[in-house]
Order: C-alpha cells, then structure tokens, then sequence
C-alpha cells in the first residue's frame, strides 16, 4: 500500500519504519524539520515538510494515498479525522483526541471509509483483547485496566520520562474521567482513587483513575462495573496534583516586563525539559482483568525497550499497534468509525494483530480461571 503518516514524533516515526519494514511505500509529513531529519536515517522513507493546517491543500495531498496513520498530538487528531473523511481515505489515528469519533460514523459509513480511532497501546491494544474476550465470553459483567509506561530507572521526584507529546500527557491528567459503576457512566476523580501495589522484579508502584475508556463506555453493553487506571511509580499522583492546584497549568497570563506568557505554556515547556531528562530506558505494564460469570480472563504484558534498535517500550506498544492495524484494516468487513475492541471481536483479523505483535517481540499472556462468585 501507499501509506501517509502524519506526524513524525517519536510516534510516527517508529510507525514509518515498521511500514517500511513490511514492504509498504511510506510518505512522513511534518511541519518540524528536526522530526523529519530523524526519519531521514531510516531509508526508502520519503519526507515531507509540510503544514497540515492549511486545510484545503492538506486534504488533496492525502487523497493519493491508500490510507493515511494519524501520529500527530492529540489536540489535531479529530481534525485529521475530518479531513481523511473529506479525502475519501482510511485512517488509523494513534493521537488519542478528546472529541467522541462516533460524530463522524454516519459520514463515514456513507462516504465507505473506515477511521480508526485510539489505534495504539491502550486504548488500542488493550480494547482489541478486552474485543476478544467479550465475543468468547459472550460478554463482560465487570473490566478493570491497569496500565503505563515508566522508566526503569525512576529518577525523583517525578519518576516519570515523557515518551510521548508532554501536552497530551497534561491532557490526561486534567480530562475529566468516566467510569461505570452499578451499569451507569458516573465521574471520578482524575489522579484520584490512588492504589498501592507491587510487581515482581519491578517494585512499588502505584495507579490512579484517568480517563482511558473512551470507546469502550458506548461499545461495551451491559458491563456493571468498569474502570481504567494509569500506572505510575509511587507518588507522582499527589505530585502532578499539587501542581494543577497550584496553578502552574492554568490559563492565566504571567506577566514580567513588557512580556505576558500563559502559565500553562511556560510550565508544559519547563516539564517538558525536565522529563525529558535521563536514562531513555522505560517498560510498559497492562494487567487487564475481565469478569463474565463464573469465569475470570486476565491479560498481562510487560514489555521493556528495544536496546537494540533503541526504540521505547511506549513507542513499541503504540506505534506497532498502529502499524499493525493500518496492514489489516481494509480487510475489515464494514465501514465508519471502528473502534480497536470491533477488531478483537472479528477472529481472523484479531488472529492476525496478536501474530504480527508477537512477532515483534510483545508478549501478552492470558489466562482464565474459575471464581466463586
């Protein structure tokens, strides 16, 4: 296929090369040069600078394509929804945008496109077995998720390295979080519902509630209880949390001088330095834990970076997702929005994303008891 990918962060750019590798033709667009000249070291990737907010050209650029990966932060991802739908073109979207993508099915449906949205680690990996367990299950009475990506090395006293658009983690950390409690959608407390617990050879970690069901509260029917947590060494909940209420994040000009900035602004780009900084070295755990009657699944991952190839375990779970489902997805048998749990629920096509992720090296093991009630 001739695949676009939009975006060449460190998303993207791991996408491109997996693309590559699988023998597809690969186009990178960019606005920022210096993302471009890290794909630039990976061969037969074409590159291209380019502004995808000029709407009208942008949208006749991807019209030559097969099928277009949507790597860009999360604030431009229903955007590239909209326009992949205007060009009449597939797309698999790894930016995990706030807006509900269901807007756009009927359009979608109509115009016999498909739009994948949150086609990455979780939600995206995680939703395609959570799919796979509610076919053979015949349903899901109760779901609870833990997941994150850490490094292995934590340095205080965030303990914590960006892996991924530090606006986009901020984002997730503010987004207002949805659960479902006794069959209903309830609100919780982002960062809040702190739990303590250990991982074998890893140590003490911690989770907390953040927004991660998004697709899975429409398209999960008849769940009692269901929640999602992100994982965290121990801490960092109460940390992040004192300085949202500090106003560190806030929209509020700062004003020194003749100069006026958002605090916002100065403090994401601060952050930004400041995870940014020591060792690259990260891992990434999912424990999902599916209950349906009598009958109990877990799913379990831990997966460390690629030293070899120097990729991030966050980069490896997301990016090769999507990579993955971007070659398969035309072999979807319906159209519009397609959330990742509707490819765990089709056999042949979940046979394929769990063969072509073992392939590279991620192991999800699964495992399914009896309980007593």
């Amino acid at each position: 296929m001739n695949i676009c990918v939009v975006g060449a962060g460190m998303q993207g750019r791991v996408v491109a090369m997996d693309l590559i590798n699988a023998g597809h033709r690969v186009t990178v667009l960019d606005n920022n040069i210096d993302n471009l000249k890290q794909v630039k070291k990976i061969s037969n990737i074409r590159i291209r600078k380019f502004n995808v907010k000029a709407t009208v050209k942008f949208i006749r650029l991807i019209k030559g394509f097969d099928i277009i990966v949507g790597a860009l932060p999360a604030a431009l991802g229903f955007y590239t929804m909209e326009c992949a739908l205007e060009a009449g073109v597939d797309l698999v979207d790894i930016s995990y945008a706030p807006e509900d993508p269901f807007l756009l099915h009927k359009r979608a449906n109509k115009k016999r496109i498909r739009i994948v949205p949150d086609a990455g680690f979780a939600p995206g990996l995680s939703n395609i077995f959570i799919g796979e367990a509610y076919q053979e299950l015949g349903g899901i009475n109760n779901l609870r998720i833990l997941v994150g990506g850490i490094p292995q090395n934590p340095q205080p006293p965030f303990n914590y390295r960006i892996t991924w658009s530090p606006a986009d983690l901020i984002e997730e950390y503010t987004r207002p979080t949805r659960i479902i409690k006794n069959y209903s959608i309830i609100s919780a407390e982002t960062l809040g519902g702190i739990e303590g617990f250990k991982v074998p050879k890893i140590g003490r970690l911690e989770c907390f509630y953040t927004d991660g069901l998004r697709t899975l509260l429409k398209t999960m029917k008849n769940v009692r209880n269901m929640e999602e947590k992100t994982i965290r060494y121990p801490g960092h909940a109460k940390l992040f949390k004192t300085i949202f209420e500090c106003g560190f994040l806030s929209n509020q000009p700062v004003h020194y001088g003749t100069s006026s900035i958002k605090a916002r602004d100065f403090n994401i780009e601060f952050l930004r330095r400041i995870l940014s900084s020591g060792d690259e070295k990260d891992l990434s755990i999912l424990m999902i834990q599916i209950k349906k009657g009598n009958s109990m699944r877990k799913y379990t991952c831990i997966d460390y970076y690629d030293e070899k190839n120097r990729i991030t375990s966050m980069a490896r779970m997301t990016a090769y997702t999507g990579s993955i489902i971007t070659q398969c997805i035309k072999h979807y048998p319906n159209f519009g929005i397609i959330p990742p749990e509707y490819l765990g629920m089709e056999k042949n096509l979940c046979r394929f994303i769990k063969t072509e992720i073992k392939k590279r090296n991620i192991i999800v093991r699964s495992k399914q008891v009896k309980t007593t009630g």
